[in-house]
């Protein structure tokens, strides 16, 4: 007769099984050619509509039409420049149109506001807010999260079944070693299984309420006409609240929190916590070609002057620089680069006030000393 299996590798197997090995942490590994690829409403459009518009053929029965596919999950999101007569009293016309739509304030600074507004009026709101002032520049993109959100759906319900097993499991059990060894697992199970709704509820957020950033500069805006000056295309276009750059070459795998959400484009990686710490990493030519403390340097000259802090710090293959912005409230920017004979590897982080950047610095520091550009 086969002797019963041991509860302690019932347990394993139980886990091994419905999680496949899955680390606690997690490896935000990106790869331009499998990410989550944009997609615009115009490309959607025809399947949409065939899926909602076609007619039924009259001999059609339930059982032969096509399945309806599955609702797509896409974040909206939106960023202008604009030149004003009045900065402060344009931050809070933009506040009151958020506000009076259904949506609300992200965060103010000296220069610029940040809001939500519910996604099914981001066209119609942000068209309102390009008119309020002259339009320097504007970009929209539309970032599509429906396989990430399935992903996390099913490694959630994977984890609940898993730790469901293992508390019938624990009834059963009388060794005391094995129950000891069978709570710990519940116990990492119910943190899993924490995180990943933590993450689930800030993707339908983002997918709810699409951000729009709005730059703000007064006429004769002296700061602009200085960085137009920067002979560093890529330094002079960097901006702590919008992506400036937009293209990844290779891969990357940087070791982040199960709290981090990450949203890919074709070639962009980026990942954002719920306090709205935001992670991106990107690549430009080296060119004219200096190394990874020349750049560092290069940024501590060039944008030291636009913050009221500027710190360097040496995270092992990253050369970064830590700027606080002239907010009363301020934000937090950290820049790091990473050069080879070819390029240069960005990693921009934004911390959007001081608790954001006490909770995540010191991570931060580590996983970016431990990070992979292949």
């Amino acid at each position: 007769m086969k002797k019963p299996l041991p509860a302690a590798g019932l347990v394993l197997l139980l886990f091994g099984c419905a999680l496949g090995g899955e680390k606690e942490g997690k490896a935000a590994e990106y790869q331009p050619e499998t990410a989550y690829r944009e997609q615009s409403e115009s490309e959607a459009a025809p399947q949409e509509k065939e899926a909602a518009g076609g007619l039924l053929d009259a001999d059609a029965s339930p059982a032969s039409l096509p399945e309806k596919p599955a609702e797509r999950k896409r974040i909206f999101s939106g960023y202008c420049e604009l030149i004003v007569d009045n900065v402060a009293e344009e931050k809070e016309r933009i506040s009151r149109i958020a506000e009076e739509n259904g949506g609300y304030v992200e965060s103010v600074y000296e220069q610029s506001i940040v809001v939500r507004v519910p996604a099914g009026l981001f066209q119609e709101i942000f068209k309102i807010i390009l008119d309020l002032g002259d339009l320097v520049h504007k970009s929209e993109e539309t970032v599509d999260v429906s396989e990430y959100f399935r992903d996390l759906e099913s490694r959630l319900a994977v984890a609940e079944k898993t730790r469901e097993r293992l508390y019938i499991l624990l009834e059963k059990t009388k060794n005391v070693e094995e129950r000891l060894k069978i709570l710990r697992e519940i116990r990492r199970l119910s943190e899993e299984i924490e995180k990943i709704r933590l993450t689930l509820e800030l993707l339908e957020r983002r997918v709810g309420f699409s951000r729009i950033t709005v730059q703000l500069t007064a006429r004769l805006p002296q700061e602009r006409i200085d960085k137009q000056t920067i002979p560093f295309k890529w330094i002079a276009g960097l901006d702590p609240l919008y992506p400036s750059l937009n293209e990844l070459k290779g891969g990357v795998s940087l070791e982040l929190g199960q709290e981090f959400a990450v949203f890919s484009r074709e070639k962009i990686f980026r990942a954002e916590s719920a306090e709205q710490t935001r992670v991106r990493i990107g690549t430009v030519k080296n060119e004219p070609a200096g190394d990874s403390a020349f750049w560092q340097k290069a940024l501590l000259y060039h944008l030291g002057k636009y913050y009221r802090q500027s710190e360097s710090l040496e995270l092992e293959a990253i050369k970064a620089v830590l700027f606080t912005s002239k907010d009363r409230n301020p934000f937090y920017y950290l820049v790091g680069v990473a050069a080879d004979n070819d390029n240069i590897q960005i990693v921009e982080i934004f911390f959007p006030d001081k608790s954001a950047l006490d909770l995540r610095l010191e991570e931060i520091k580590e996983s970016l000393k431990g990070i992979k550009i292949k």
